[in-house]
């Protein structure tokens, strides 16, 4: 069997850095809760999520499950909620912000 034989690229490209957009797909509900600014943002959208993340089974899940994740237990996971959180967070200061 031969080995393949592969054309040299034409152009390399270097990889660039994506903006970084606060969004509750992209955050973990620790990172959002430890700015209070935003944590208050979902909670005056999805006041259940107090309770959720607060019992003894969802805490070990805080830092690699994001609000969305949690979203679909409370039956809220298509909820125009969701949409709205996001839009607050996008206007939030940067000095609100959690830290990336």
């Amino acid at each position: 069997m031969d080995a393949p034989t592969y054309p040299p690229a034409t152009a390399y490209e270097p990889p660039s850095v994506a903006p970084y957009e606060l969004s509750l797909r992209n955050v973990s509900v620790a990172e959002l809760s430890s700015a209070p600014a935003a944590w208050a943002i979902v909670v005056k959208h999805m006041p259940s999520m107090k309770f959720v993340v607060s019992t003894p089974m969802a805490k070990p899940h805080l830092a690699n499950m994001t609000v969305v994740d949690f979203a679909g237990f409370i039956n809220q996971a298509d909820s125009p909620a969701i949409a709205a959180i996001d839009e607050e967070l996008r206007r939030l200061p940067a000095s609100e912000k959690p830290a990336q």
